[in-house]
């Protein structure tokens, strides 16, 4: 029996990575297929008109008042996020609520184009993987109330991912998801907006723009690497970015010269290089090289770059219970986090919660935990 195992083994292991082969040779035709797609003889395709049309029909008007510097501006806006079908029963709704209960009323600090005061949601702009979730994103019911935009994020190529929450386990949909999100970012500061982009992992209780146009001044600011943790990352004028991987599960960008100018540097390089799909997540890894170079071409003036302090934007592969002095917070005695810890979140990150249920569970339990110690809405 045994040696008929091994006979068996040596006869089909060929085979077997044949068809392995064969497999990666058909999604690296794919992504090829594509990233080409994005270019044509007179460079990169421009933004398609329903994303145009998200925007410009959605954007806002902020009124930036900065606490570290700076004059005080009135700055045009929208957010963004993606949606697949394991999302969009639960977890898109809960993160519309979250982000439609902050301050429990529209904010006179952002309007819209017709100066009326607004929610948050009626500038968010979510880019769904296939039909299905676009779909669901467009429900009445759900729409009407949150007036959200919906953007068909190249289907063509997303349509077979499912959850968000497990994209690491296909590099093909890491590398497609990640192309996208690039190219519409590039797309959207291009039309003279500044984006806020976010994962769907997160749940907001306090409204992130406000935080971010008061105590950020960078061009880029984003989320804290995995290998930093609790420990807030500055980076001085002119300083190198850590080598560390950059998941980027919250990306802020001012529109501006040298944005637009290191975000097409960036499309460029993950699609006019080599890369196998094999490879780590084209996004994650060549942002640090792209942004370094370009820093030191253009200098801090036109580019700079900020993380965002993990006391106000914890994650969930980190801590239980938020960031205090560099450190892990402490959890009280019945599980639950100190007041004094979640009056100084912003907005959590639950990127380790494996899946679209897990990740929902999360959300419904913090928000509960946030608005039974401070009395404040957290949507949910």
């Amino acid at each position: 029996m045994l040696n008929l195992l091994v006979l068996l083994s040596a006869l089909l292991s060929p085979l077997l990575g044949a068809l392995v082969a064969a497999h990666a040779q058909t999604d690296l035709t794919k992504f090829h297929t594509f990233r080409n797609r994005l270019w044509n003889e007179h460079g990169l395709v421009g933004p398609k008109y329903s994303l145009k049309e998200s925007a410009d029909w959605g954007f806002g008007y902020f009124n930036a008042t900065s606490a570290v510097g700076g004059p005080t501006e009135i700055r045009s806006f929208v957010l963004f996020t993606i949606a697949s079908p394991a999302t969009t029963p639960k977890v898109l709704p809960a993160l519309l609520s979250s982000l439609f209960s902050l301050g429990g009323q529209p904010s006179a600090q952002q309007t819209n184009p017709f100066g009326k005061w607004t929610m948050l949601t009626e500038h968010l702009i979510v880019g769904t993987t296939n039909s299905e979730a676009q779909a669901a994103c467009l429900d009445r019911a759900l729409q009407g109330k949150y007036l959200h935009k919906c953007y068909d994020l190249d289907h063509e190529y997303n349509l077979e991912l499912q959850d968000v929450a497990t994209l690491s386990k296909s590099k093909l949909h890491a590398h497609t998801v990640a192309v996208s999100r690039i190219k519409a970012l590039v797309d959207i500061v291009s039309l003279g907006y500044d984006v806020l982009y976010f994962d769907p992992h997160h749940i907001f209780f306090q409204n992130p723009l406000q935080y971010l146009y008061t105590y950020t001044r960078a061009h880029l600011v984003v989320s804290p690497t995995p290998a930093s943790k609790c420990k807030k990352l500055v980076i001085p004028p002119g300083g190198q970015l850590p080598e560390d991987h950059h998941k980027l599960d919250l990306i802020f960008m001012r529109s501006g010269s040298g944005t637009f100018r290191c975000l097409y540097n960036w499309i460029y390089h993950v699609t006019r290089n080599d890369a196998s799909v094999d490879d780590r997540p084209l996004d994650h890894f060549t942002f640090r090289r792209v942004m370094q170079e370009c820093m030191n071409a253009l200098g801090p003036e036109l580019l700079a770059v900020e993380y965002l302090d993990p006391t106000a934007f914890p994650a969930d592969c980190h801590t239980q219970c938020g960031c205090a002095n560099d450190a892990p917070a402490a959890a009280l005695p019945n599980g639950d986090c100190s007041r004094e810890v979640m009056d100084k979140w912003v907005g959590f990150l639950f990127s380790c919660a494996g899946n679209s249920t897990n990740l929902f569970q999360s959300m419904s339990r913090y928000a509960s935990m946030y608005t039974n110690a401070t009395g404040k809405p957290a949507g949910l």
